[in-house]
Formats: C-alpha cells, sequence, structure tokens
C-alpha cells in the first residue's frame, strides 16, 4: 500500500485531506507538538519509522499579520520546514507542497496564472514564496499548489469568522479592495489527493471556480445563511489598520488543470454542514 504523511494534519486543510482519503492508503499525520517538522531530526526520524512514498506537506504559519509581527517565527516554519521536508523526500519521494496566492503584489487585473512572476508584499507572502524555492531546489519530485482564501466547516477561515460577527455583532463591515478566489477546502482535498497520486511536477493553481470580493463574499454566505437582514458596511483595507498588506487582487487561475467547480456550490455545501 502506498504510504503517505501529511504534515500539518490537525489543520483546516490536514482534517479535509483525512475526510477525503482514498481507499488503499496507509496514511499518517504529523503535527506539533509532537513532530516539529521544522526540525531534520524529527523529519529523518519520521522518514525512518514510518517510510512514506508521498509526502502533502500543508504544515505553515498561515496568520497573516502574526508573520508580519514575528518574521523568525514565518521562516522557521514556512521556509526551514519545507526545506528539511523536500531535503527528506530528494529523488525518490513524490512531494505535494501548499503555497499561497499571497506570492503575488495584487497589481494586475486579471487572474494570476503559473506563469506570472511572484512578488510578495508581506513577510507571510515572501517565506512561503522562499519556502517554495527550497521544495524546487531540493525534491525532484514535486508539485506545488497554490490556492487562496481556503474555507471548510471548521478552523479558522473567513466563512466562519463572518457568520461569527453576523451572530455576535449583529452587523459587518469588510473590505472591498480584496478580490480573490474562494476555495472550499474539501474541494481541495480531492484535487491534493489527486496530484499526489499523479506524477506531475511544476507549479499549479487550484482554486474553485470564480472571482469575487471580500464584501461581496461577505454578502453572499450571510444571505445562503438566511441571515441577509444583517448589513455589511464596504470599508478599505486601510481602514483596518492591519500589520500586513494583502494584494488587492490574488485572483488565481491556471493553465495547467481544471478549475474546481464555482465556489458558490461549494459554499452552500460547506453551510449545509454547520450549525449556525
Amino acid at each position: 500500500m502506498t504510504r503517505v504523511l501529511i504534515t500539518g494534519g490537525r489543520g483546516m486543510l490536514g482534517r479535509a485531506l483525512l475526510e477525503r482519503q482514498p481507499a488503499g492508503l496507509v496514511v499518517l499525520t504529523a503535527d506539533l507538538p509532537e513532530v516539529d517538522v521544522a526540525s531534520a531530526e524529527a523529519v529523518r526520524e519520521c522518514f525512518r519509522d514510518f517510510g512514506p512514498d508521498t509526502v502533502v506537506h500543508c504544515a505553515a504559519m498561515t496568520d497573516v499579520d502574526g508573520c508580519e509581527t514575528d518574521p523568525q517565527a514565518a521562516w522557521r516554519a514556512n521556509v526551514e520546514a519545507s526545506k528539511t521536508v523536500a531535503a527528506a523526500c530528494r529523488e525518490s519521494v513524490r512531494l505535494v507542497a501548499l503555497s499561497t496566492d499571497f506570492v503575488f503584489d495584487g497589481r494586475q487585473t486579471r487572474p494570476y496564472t503559473e506563469a506570472d512572476a511572484p512578488a510578495p508584499l508581506s513577510v507571510y507572502g515572501g517565506t512561503k514564496l522562499a519556502g517554495e524555492e527550497r521544495v524546487r531546489a531540493l525534491a525532484a519530485n514535486h508539485a506545488i499548489v497554490r490556492t487562496a482564501w481556503a474555507f471548510a466547516p471548521w478552523g479558522r477561515n473567513f466563512v466562519l469568522a463572518i457568520l461569527r460577527a453576523a451572530r455576535e455583532q449583529g452587523r459587518l463591515r469588510v473590505v472591498t479592495d480584496q478580490v480573490g478566489s474562494p476555495t472550499y477546502a474539501l474541494d481541495l482535498a480531492d484535487a491534493l489527493w489527486t496530484l499526489a497520486a499523479t506524477d506531475g511536477r511544476g507549479t499549479f493553481h487550484v482554486t474553485n471556480a470564480g472571482v469575487v470580493s471580500r464584501y461581496d463574499f461577505a454578502r453572499e454566505i450571510v444571505a445562503a445563511a438566511g441571515m441577509a437582514e444583517v448589513p455589511v458596511e464596504p470599508i478599505c483595507s486601510a481602514d483596518l489598520g492591519q500589520p500586513a498588506t494583502r494584494p488587492a487582487y490574488s485572483a488565481l487561475a491556471s493553465t495547467r488543470r481544471p478549475a474546481l467547480r464555482h465556489y458558490g456550490e461549494a459554499l452552500a455545501e460547506c453551510l449545509g454542514r454547520m450549525a449556525y
């Protein structure tokens, strides 16, 4: 049986991968505090004991503002961990590594493809790009998957944050000047399992179809959840005073594989699984 190691197995995407796990695999998750994937010794021990054929590397520091205020922690989680995992994979182990739309500066007015040049604006985007570079340099059989705006019925994500604020505050303030590609973690998990089982190499963009602003997406979320009466005030990113700069337009498109179903259909499925 194929043996698959998932780093960051307790995270939102790790949980989605476990739920959508295909039959016929032996799967092990590695996550803090038991396994520190930024530690070469810990990763070597994990590889020695488990002997993975494939690694899906989801572990990361994804708190964008937290990365900005603690760049050393971001570098360790997003660069050193990617380097350590990629070095352990080397020639023989298939590596599928997750990256982000935040590697782009958001100055385009069309979706970014795999051929567009990255230019990150934040520590988070910069460390994820540096992690990509380590994967390309060290793991021969790799696929780097950039995704965006992931949401699920669990974990920390925009959909849950909007629903919580709508319930607790009765009104919302959401930015109009951030545009991207919402992506359902369970749909992404299916795509990752497909890539893990193939020999496709290089960089891939994987998101649900559709492009939307944070503001319009928030309005769609509350309407689909039966809370259309909750007012949504449009604001600008500058009004929030966040430490990290977000790309204004970071929608992704792929020249290498078809997009997933429309994010609106995925949102309806996600809400159907939640109690709110």
